[in-house]
């Protein structure tokens, strides 16, 4: 009996440590690919790489400007936690990449993001880039009905904080308060 649950305990020890230690055991690889290898449209650029950013904190979320609740909310937060964070705040980088890429352009996300806090990025892509980002993230959209005007978009709603390395550190779920974030990023600054 002694035997067979050693012998338990070995297989266990050893396959915790395969698992641990295999590059599929991190939650979140690292984003630097991610982040030099997708396109985004903003008002300035056809071929933005958000890579641009590194050595700031940056904080992403994806979502869509004709969102009628979750988006708003989440960028209000992440507006507040730019205010908390004073003069902090510009060693942070905020970005709402909108997987709308049907009816959200970069003129319309940069009138919309504004409305929240100046600093704050808006961006989008094609479908093809949308597409990659969200499986280099491992997050999910869903454009409903596309074909109707008036479509709903479903979404991950998780705010993603890299480090200045381009590192997920931490991904706050919807609906903690802005002290959170600011919380989580105050623990990444120099």
């Amino acid at each position: 009996m002694i035997v067979l649950y050693l012998k338990f305990k070995r297989c266990f020890v050893g396959l915790f440590l395969i698992i641990a230690l295999s590059p599929m055991a991190y939650s979140m690889p690292d984003m630097s690919k991610a982040l030099s290898d997708t396109e985004f449209l903003t008002t300035k650029s056809k071929d933005f790489k958000l890579e641009v950013f590194k050595g700031k904190i940056i904080l992403i979320f994806f979502g869509y400007t004709h969102c009628p609740d979750i988006c708003p909310a989440t960028l209000l937060d992440i507006s507040k936690s730019m205010k908390e964070l004073g003069k902090d705040a510009e060693k942070i980088q905020p970005i709402f990449i909108s997987v709308d890429y049907k009816r959200d352009t970069p003129e319309h996300l940069a009138t919309y993001v504004k409305f929240f806090d100046k600093r704050i990025i808006g961006i989008t892509s094609d479908k093809k880039n949308i597409d990659k980002i969200s499986q280099y993230f491992r997050t999910k959209y869903a454009l409903l009905d596309a074909a109707s005007e008036n479509y709903i978009v479903e979404h991950s709603s998780n705010i993603y904080i890299l480090d200045q390395s381009l590192q997920v550190r931490r991904i706050i779920a919807n609906g903690l308060p802005s002290s959170e974030i600011t919380r989580a990023v105050k623990k990444l600054l120099p």
